[in-house]
């Protein structure tokens, strides 16, 4: 967790009314106390309307949440090692269908699991959530602690008094203290060297039991800055969009405009200085028309043709061909000579220049070879 402010808060049970809390802000414990509504009292807003994250922690208290550590095993990576030891835990427990298991592996290279009641999480976290608090770690409270060698230290919380040993973190309860650490001295930490735990529970709150099935929902949050940054972003996108076909039609612009200097310097020689490719289009047909070449020079004629020989019965065209001179040669067939003359005056009265020279094949069929030129 990445914050510069850290809410820490007791995990409550039904007994619990009023919770215990700590604020933190840059390391340092800020302001502390108790009160059924934590939030409120510290002076914060709600996670969804904060202007910055802060992490939320709730110390579970140490009656609720057993902490063992279980012997190595050899030839074990690490997750392999986590799953043993949850087993272990399992298999120790009374009540393995309710039980919660969170396990991590401390400084020294042991399993560490702590196992708590599932129904105990997910009350008190149904506890914390009425009050506006999602909790991003649970940790047993004595996990705060860093092990001290052969010392055992006794820490109060205000909710709890609780000892912490190398390998043991158990409620200190008068009538087990002999039982749990016999003879052993006790060293009581002053109340600073708690404060100083709690402002550093966010780097050491490393055996969360806010896992498995209680993992906590990841959420984005965005501060101010990067929302304000994210619109610029989204901003610039909408411009950059915008400008792409704006670049590449200007660039088609003097494509185009490059292509019609080309080709109005070719049309020059030919037809003269023009100002526009329109216009060079319009003398060049003219030109075309008048020396009867160009597209017209075959298809108008041919056009011609084929329609006078469509509406004279009995005549047919046999051959079609384009003269260099710019005429449409053409044989047509018809039983008669007299049966061709009717398509012959169609193109003459039409307008088009025309030649046509009878004659009889081996069959007796009269062909007549015929040249039409555009007026």
């Amino acid at each position: 967790m990445s914050a510069s402010r850290s809410f820490v808060t007791v995990f409550p049970t039904a007994e619990i009314q009023a919770l215990h809390w700590w604020l933190v802000a840059d390391g340092a414990l800020e302001a502390k106390g108790c009160d059924a509504d934590p939030l409120l009292a510290a002076g914060l807003k709600l996670p969804s309307v904060e202007d910055e994250p802060v992490a939320h922690i709730a110390l579970m208290p140490t009656p609720l949440a057993l902490v063992r550590w279980h012997d190595p095993l050899d030839d074990m990576t690490v997750q392999q090692a986590l799953a043993a030891a949850r087993l272990a835990a399992q298999s120790s427990s009374l009540d393995r269908e309710n039980l919660h298991i969170a396990a991590v592996v401390d400084d020294t290279g042991q399993a560490v699991t702590a196992s708590v009641g599932k129904d105990i999480v997910a009350n008190g976290l149904l506890q914390l959530q009425a009050l506006g608090i999602d909790p991003d770690v649970i940790v047993p409270a004595g996990w705060l602690f860093a092990p001290q060698d052969t010392i055992v230290a006794e820490a109060d919380f205000g909710f709890e008094k609780l000892l912490r040993a190398e390998k043991m973190i158990a409620p200190d309860e008068p009538s087990l203290r002999a039982h749990l650490i016999g003879d052993n001295r006790v060293t009581v930490l002053p109340e600073a060297s708690v404060d100083r735990a709690l402002a550093d529970a966010v780097d050491n709150a490393t055996l969360n039991l806010r896992c498995g099935a209680f993992a906590k929902k990841v959420q984005a949050h965005m501060t101010a800055q990067q929302r304000r940054l994210l619109g610029w972003l989204a901003a610039a996108a909408v411009v950059l969009s915008l400008l792409i076909p704006v670049v590449q039609l200007v660039k088609y612009h003097w494509a185009a405009a490059d292509a019609q200097a080309v080709a109005l310097a070719a049309a020059e020689p030919v037809i003269g200085a023009v100002e526009s490719v329109e216009e060079a289009d319009r003398r060049l047909d003219t030109r075309l028309i008048s020396e009867n070449r160009g597209n017209i020079a075959f298809s108008v004629p041919a056009s011609a043709l084929f329609s006078a020989v469509q509406q004279t019965q009995g005549v047919s065209i046999e051959r079609l061909s384009y003269r260099k001179d710019g005429t449409v040669f053409a044989a047509l067939t018809a039983v008669r000579n007299e049966d061709i003359n009717p398509a012959l005056v169609a193109l003459q009265n039409a307008g088009f220049v025309i030649t046509a020279t009878p004659r009889t094949d081996a069959t007796g069929s009269s062909k007549a070879d015929v040249t039409v030129r555009a007026p």
